[in-house]
């Protein structure tokens, strides 16, 4: 595509990602209701969530989580070495990983409802994708490093406990074991994988796509306070999970409010 064009077309995003009508419409969008070929009652729609979540179709090969997770810390090395040379490949990454997850793991084959889709989490992570395509064409992203400020490092132990993320997923409780950074399916799952990106692209604001930037931390938002009310107020048993979502919250609040300044933090 055209310098030009690109210029002209990054330009159009920025502003629509600046309007108040563009995050409603994408909330509007995250309630559509599920689809499950066996139907289901009013009232279910924790149940359906709880169903799909727990056994999506991503996690059918399970060698995808290890290889997710491994491809992520190669990337974090590689921009530290690379730096600007690594960019577009890390895009591309990304835009293909959000494309899978936007697709699968929002869909899952469940013994209740049959075949289900989370109509409006797929819909939403989608868009994040579509976003994450045009910037592996665009390419506005620059990881030449920048001078930072000290207290922006907080991102980093925060993305990493998403990383991480130590569960027991049997139990569903605290579970500390340093394998899990290697093994389980955190890289594969938009609420734990979007702290790690988004942190990335906290250290060369302003020097990135910030209409993908926003529209993915603002997508990060709606998932965090979502679970956050699942977790810490309607079941309560399982509150280590919403602990576990805190990253999300955190780190994407801190990206969109970037995303909205004029100038860098």
């Amino acid at each position: 595509m055209e310098t030009g064009k690109i210029y002209k077309f990054q330009n159009t995003l920025e502003k629509i990602t600046r309007k108040w009508w563009f995050f409603l419409l994408l909330l509007i969008i995250f309630f559509i209701p599920a689809y499950t070929s066996k139907g289901s009652g009013a009232g279910e729609s924790q149940n359906i969530i709880k169903e799909v979540l727990s056994n999506p179709l991503i996690f059918t090969f399970p060698v995808l989580k290890p290889v997710a997770k491994i491809i992520l810390i190669l990337f974090g090395i590689a921009i530290i070495i690379f730096k600007a040379r690594i960019t577009r490949l890390f895009n591309i990454y990304v835009a293909i990983l959000s494309v899978a997850i936007a697709l699968f793991q929002t869909t899952a084959n469940t013994d209740s409802y049959g075949f289900t889709i989370l109509s409006g989490n797929m819909a939403v992570t989608l868009i994040v994708a579509l976003f994450w395509i045009w910037e592996a064409i665009a390419n506005k992203n620059d990881f030449t490093p920048l001078k930072q400020k000290w207290w922006k490092w907080w991102v980093v132990p925060v993305a990493f406990f998403a990383f991480w993320y130590p569960v027991n997923m049997n139990t569903l409780t605290p579970d500390f074991s340093p394998l899990y950074i290697f093994t389980n399916e955190s890289g594969l799952t938009y609420c734990m994988i979007t702290p790690v990106v988004l942190a990335i692209l906290t250290f060369f604001h302003p020097d990135i796509n910030k209409a993908t930037f926003r529209v993915a931390s603002f997508v990060g938002i709606i998932f965090a306070v979502i679970n956050l009310i699942s977790w810490f107020v309607l079941n309560t048993s399982m509150w280590w999970m919403g602990v576990l979502h805190l990253p999300l919250l955190s780190i994407s609040i801190y990206a969109f409010t970037l995303s909205m300044r004029r100038v860098s933090m």
